[in-house]
Parts: C-alpha cells; structure tokens; sequence
C-alpha cells in the first residue's frame, strides 16, 4: 500500500531520526526533557507523514483519495516520531546512568496531541497534493510552512508582553499540557475531518 515511498524517503526519514533522536538529545542533556521543547518534538511525526501521503496520493489512480493509505501513513509516522521521542530519551538516560522521562500523563497528552496533528497532516497533505502538479512541490510547500511554523513557535515570544508569555508558560507544566490537549485534540480532529472532505470533494 505505501511501496510507493522512495528510498529518498527513507534515507531522509532515518537522518532525521538519528538527529533528533541521538545527536540533539546528546547536546542538550537533560535539557531535552524541557515541556518547551518536548512539544514541538512530539510533532516530528509530522514530518513522517507529509512525504508517504503525498506519493499515496499520486500514485493514486486520478489522484484520488485513498483513505486506507492515509491513515496507514499517519499511523505509522506518528510511531516514528514517538520513537525519536523515546530514543531522545532513551540517550538522555543512558548519559546520566538512569532512567529520565517525563511523567506519565505528560508522556500520554504529548502522544495523543501527536496523534491528532498527524491525521490532521495526513489530511492537509492530501489537500495540498491535489493542487499541485508534481510531488515534490507539494512536499516542499508543506515542508517549508512546518519549519515556519517552528521558527515562529520559538521567536514569537521574545516579542510578547511579559504577560503574555507568564500566561502562555502555565501550559508548559503537566497540568497545563493536560489541559491543551483536552483543547487542541478535538480541534484538530474537526480540522482534519474537513479538510477530508474538501480533498475528497476537489
């Protein structure tokens, strides 16, 4: 189902992998288990699914909307992201001679949240590829406004109030992450159901 993934794919999968799995983690040290930081790399998985639904989608007959492919891809690209999470980890723990993870129901929150994003991406993704010519364009669009999307996750707060940046860091505790998911997981379950249809519809 998904034997149209390129071995381009998988070699740029497996790069990123060891990057943030072994080589990021390795530098931070315990830093890595930082809330600030485990979020954005709970979305790696994002990253995973954007190539394998492209390609599903073209080499799809009318460039159609498998939906069987897609939510395998978003599957399995939300467990490789969850298991760079783990490696990083993993890494961590090995450099201080013990076991360091996050607790259980941050660990949970960051999955689920992960989960959704990917079936939302999957969704996006298939969208995009149905406006777009060739796949490398569309995986270059979706590529280019997630390192976007990054950049201003790690910027913008240098340029809020104080505030601002006090009430946007009581999300980053365990309670708070708790609470964004019960917020951010249905929101984008409705947003992939859209855009679903749309990509179906087009």
């Amino acid at each position: 189902m998904l034997s149209q993934v390129t071995s381009r794919t998988v070699f740029n999968n497996a790069l990123v992998a060891i990057l943030f799995g072994v080589v990021v983690p390795y530098i931070k040290g315990i830093e890595y288990l930082d809330l600030f930081l485990l979020l954005p790399y709970s979305f790696l998985s994002l990253f995973f699914v954007v190539p394998m639904v492209v390609d599903a989608v073209f080499a799809s007959p009318n460039r159609g909307l498998p939906l069987t492919a897609l939510f395998h891809a978003a599957g399995i690209g939300w467990f490789s992201g969850i298991c760079v999470v783990w490696l990083g980890i993993a890494t961590v723990s090995f450099m201080n001679g013990r076991l360091i993870a996050p607790p259980m129901a941050v660990g949970l929150s960051l999955a689920v949240m992960s989960l959704f994003g990917c079936v939302f991406v999957a969704a996006l993704a298939a969208w995009t590829a149905n406006r777009t010519d060739h796949a490398s364009i569309a995986k270059g669009r979706l590529r280019i406004a997630f390192l976007l999307l990054l950049v201003l996750f790690f910027a913008v707060p240098r340029f809020l109030p104080e505030a601002s940046v006090v009430s946007m860091l009581s999300y980053f505790t365990p309670e708070g992450i708790v609470r964004a998911t019960l917020i951010l997981a249905p929101l984008e379950a409705l947003a992939a159901v859209a855009l679903f249809m749309r990509a179906r519809n087009s």
